[in-house]
């Protein structure tokens, strides 16, 4: 198995099928295995999903976060590499593929969005946690809670990985950077939603993590 595709999900009943044969389609030249993880979703998520006989569908028994559900869909990975993808449309599965094909041992890919899209002070928290980080770790990242990760699976697993929201982006990243793994940014189309479509991070998603930050430093 040369890639494990993760898929946390909480209520995307209105994009996930697209996303799954999206995802599909990208890698149908690869082999490859797709993880959804169900967040306790209240809407038809789950139904959607068991339409696809060939992927991993997981449900968690309450909602417990987007870090937990990827923690959760890290443990059944058997492929060399693992990737994130969101079940929304924010990031096109094409890309995620473009990504993978240049993945080598010993590094993680970062597909890094522009800041053209979306809140003022979403992106402004963005650029401040990313930051942050470089200021901390003495690194040079650009997007540190893009999506698009594509990491080495021992590698990943062999992290530690603790939190339960989406503080796991910083959680990852301080924790990749302490180890010394070279993480390596390339640029990605972005279309980000609103509020209104199903955006779920909020500002004390921020706090948490640049708390996150911090902690994993000293």
């Amino acid at each position: 198995m040369n890639i494990s595709i993760i898929i946390p999900a909480y209520n995307e009943e209105k994009t996930v099928f697209r996303v799954l044969n999206s995802v599909q389609k990208a890698f149908q030249n690869t082999e490859h295995e797709i993880i959804v993880v169900d967040d306790c979703s209240t809407d038809t998520t789950g139904l959607i999903c068991e339409f696809y006989p060939n992927i991993k569908y997981v449900r968690l028994d309450k909602n417990r976060g987007k870090g937990y559900a990827m923690r959760e869909g890290i443990k059944y990975a058997k492929g060399a590499f693992v990737a994130i993808q969101d079940a929304d449309l924010e990031y096109n599965p094409e890309k995620l593929y473009e990504l993978f094909l240049q993945i080598k041992d010993g590094t993680a890919i970062y597909g890094k969005r522009d800041r053209k899209q979306g809140y003022f002070l979403y992106k402004m928290g963005n650029a401040f946690l990313s930051w942050t980080c470089n200021f901390l770790y003495r690194s040079n990242l650009f997007d540190i809670y893009t999506c698009y990760k594509i990491i080495p699976t021992a590698l990943v697993k062999s992290l530690n990985l603790k939190s339960d929201g989406f503080e796991i982006e910083a959680e990852i990243t301080a924790k990749l950077l302490r180890a010394e793994i070279p993480i390596i940014e390339i640029p990605i189309p972005y279309t980000s939603r609103t509020f209104n479509e199903g955006k779920k991070i909020r500002g004390k998603d921020a706090v948490v993590g640049i708390w996150t930050l911090i902690k994993n430093r000293f």
